[in-house]
């Protein structure tokens, strides 16, 4: 028996059944077969391997695209998670969503351990013989109550289960997601969740996609380590977050690896410092600068420039305080909606006095 699909150009092709978007790849071109890591059916993203019933419209994803580099790294912090869970026994871990130019993954370490740089070296190590390995990513779907029941010794993976049921399967998969994180692909929908696994010993919760196997993910680097509370609640435990980066290719990860060394020989908390610019001292609060003789003579320079072009094209100057009181922002409504992200108000003279968030409330008042 044999199904038709259609192509984003509009085309129809007809293929054998069983079908799946790994044999519509094959079917147009074994270069566009070896470069897909996903596919996109009737709009949701979705494995190479899923089952296609005919009457779907397929549209393949390479690794060379943007989709196609988020699976990448997704997939990518998947073997990281199952390296440090081989490597470090009793680790927890939580969620690792692909990020732009790269991806991340939180872990706690039993007895309140810190990863080190010999860490991430081995981990890495680590991470390549399961690439070498080239171990198949399986997609599976069970009830949320296999799921905790699979995952019972992880707990993260256990809150994020417990919302989505709180949450239940008609708030749909965003809502869910959002609950915990933005980033966190853990839900199936209708009630369900899905995992992954890529060997007896590692299954993570996930609604993938994922590439094939993890001999698709051989160009790829550790970068660093940082805190992050989890779900962004300081209240929260403090995990660890490892960030990586990983490419479709060797040269296009060294292409972003050499941008980034070119990016820090031009940081200006670096050349602040060398050049004896600014300083940022800890007395301030962070990123409150104060600036020295020669990195006054820049600002003044670029000031002056700045004035001289506006008036150059017409444009007249004023100026305006910079604290006001309470009404002119009731009036605008800046208070109304936006009184969360203002400095909190000084009381004086009897009266409420803010920080201004922007000028143009004052400059109403300039042609009142």
């Amino acid at each position: 028996m044999s199904i038709t699909i259609s192509l984003p150009d509009g085309s129809q092709r007809s293929l054998e059944a069983p079908a799946t978007p790994a044999d519509v790849a094959a079917s147009i071109g074994r270069g566009l077969a070896k470069a897909a890591v996903a596919a996109v059916v009737d709009g949701e993203e979705v494995d190479l391997g899923a089952p296609l019933h005919g009457g779907e419209q397929v549209a393949i994803v390479t690794a060379d695209s943007a989709a196609g580099r988020d699976v990448l790294r997704h997939s990518t912090a998947h073997v990281m998670a199952q390296a440090v869970t081989q490597l470090f026994q009793g680790a927890k871990f939580s969620i690792g969503p692909a990020i732009e130019n790269g991806f991340y993954y939180d872990f706690e370490l039993p007895d309140g351990r810190t990863f080190s740089e010999q860490d991430l070296e081995s981990i890495e190590g680590r991470m390549r013989e399961i690439v070498q390995a080239d171990q198949h990513f399986e997609r599976s779907e069970m009830s949320l109550e296999e799921g905790l029941q699979l995952f019972a010794d992880q707990p993260y993976k256990v809150e994020i289960i417990e919302r989505v049921r709180q949450l239940g399967a008609t708030d749909g998969v965003n809502d869910a997601e959002d609950a915990v994180d933005e980033d966190a692909h853990e839900v199936a929908g209708d009630g369900a969740i899905s995992v992954y696994r890529n060997s007896d010993d590692f299954v993570d919760l996930c609604r993938g996609p994922h590439v094939p196997s993890t001999g698709k993910l051989g160009h790829f680097k550790l970068q660093k380590v940082a805190g992050a509370y989890w779900r962004g609640n300081e209240k929260g435990p403090m995990l660890q977050r490892i960030y990586g980066t990983a490419w479709e290719s060797r040269q296009a990860l060294e292409y972003h690896l050499h941008q980034l060394v070119e990016a820090d020989k031009r940081d200006h908390r670096r050349l602040a410092t060398e050049l004896d610019l600014l300083s940022f001292p800890s007395e301030l609060g962070g990123g409150l600068a104060v600036w020295h003789p020669k990195g006054g003579i820049i600002r003044k320079l670029m000031e002056d420039y700045s004035r001289q072009r506006h008036e150059r094209g017409g444009y007249e100057f004023v100026y305006t305080p910079h604290l006001t009181n309470a009404r002119l922002f009731e009036t605008s409504g800046h208070l109304q909606w936006f009184a969360d992200g203002m400095y909190p108000p000084m009381e004086m003279d009897n009266g409420s006095y803010y920080m201004k968030p922007m000028n143009c409330p004052m400059h109403c008042l300039v042609f009142k």
